[in-house]
């Protein structure tokens, strides 16, 4: 895998110190959670982000500080014995996103940067250190009731599947309003795309969001209920898909995470009631 590191010269630049890293082990219900936590242990009050894959993830006290201070969105991982929060991003322009919140917010980091195979390197900067008191405002009590709420909103998440699946006005209301808010944004994005990518990659997007559009209005008199869910999931990945290319595509620009956000909720919600479906009354 090719990892982007920082160079020479962004090393002297913001005084960042590199060493071979923590080995991982096994048996961990979260590794990755794991090594973050011996990190924050030896770098207190800094932000910890470890490499997983093709992310560098940030756990607990640092996806708080990241869900925060940019709006970064947490996910509740790990086993119901030890819970973490967590938030990530793609390893490959960590430079452009962690620099600038390094600067914004004066705030000393730890980037750990490699797989379990080959070990970890482990990035040190201490530009501003003892001179932030971000990380330090973030208690382990604070984290525990972000992870209670995110388990609470789980829990609520559960019955309102459940509730969408047998109340038919409701589900409709509810997977109308999510859908028409991806569907206004895709559509002002469309309209302002140039127009080689409108006719292709925006015409894609269209259909495919006019698919859903119709399958969720549809939803509320549809007999086969479930037959029709399978559907409109099967086009929520197709756009999500198409939304993924968004990236790789020269002179387009338009908030394609946000977007992307979106239709993962939308997803999500779906996935609810059709696994509801699936469970016996």
């Amino acid at each position: 895998m090719n990892t982007v590191r920082p160079t020479k010269d962004e090393q002297q630049q913001f005084r960042i110190s590199s060493f071979k890293g923590i080995d991982v082990g096994l048996g961990q219900a979260d590794p990755v959670a794991s090594i973050s936590a011996k990190l924050e242990a030896q770098y207190p009050n800094h932000l910890i982000l470890v490499q997983a894959g093709k992310f560098l993830h940030g756990y607990d006290k640092s996806a708080h500080a990241l869900s925060v201070l940019k709006q970064y969105k947490v996910q509740l991982v790990g086993t119901t014995d030890a819970p973490h929060i967590r938030v990530g991003f793609p390893s490959s322009n960590f430079k452009k996103r962690l620099w600038s919140i390094v600067n914004d917010f004066q705030i000393p980091y730890v980037v750990a940067l490699g797989t379990k195979a080959s070990g970890h390197d482990i990035f040190v900067s201490d530009n501003f250190q003892g001179k932030s008191s971000v990380l330090s405002a973030i208690s382990n009590d604070v984290v525990s009731q972000v992870i209670y709420d995110l388990q609470q909103r789980g829990e609520i998440n559960k019955v309102t599947t459940k509730q969408i699946l047998s109340n038919p006005d409701s589900s409709g209301f509810k997977l109308k309003s999510q859908a028409q808010d991806l569907d206004l944004h895709l559509t002002q994005d469309i309209i302002k795309m140039p127009r080689d990518i409108r006719v292709t990659f925006g015409e894609n997007i269209r259909v495919c969001m006019a698919r859903i559009m119709r399958g969720i209005f549809a939803y509320g008199l549809e007999v086969q209920k479930s037959a029709l869910l399978n559907k409109i999931s099967a086009d929520i990945d197709l756009l999500k898909h198409y939304l993924a290319q968004a990236a790789r595509l020269n002179n387009l620009k338009f908030a394609f995470e946000h977007r992307v956000g979106l239709a993962v909720e939308l997803g999500r919600l779906l996935g609810g009631v059709i696994r509801a479906a699936k469970v016996p009354s």
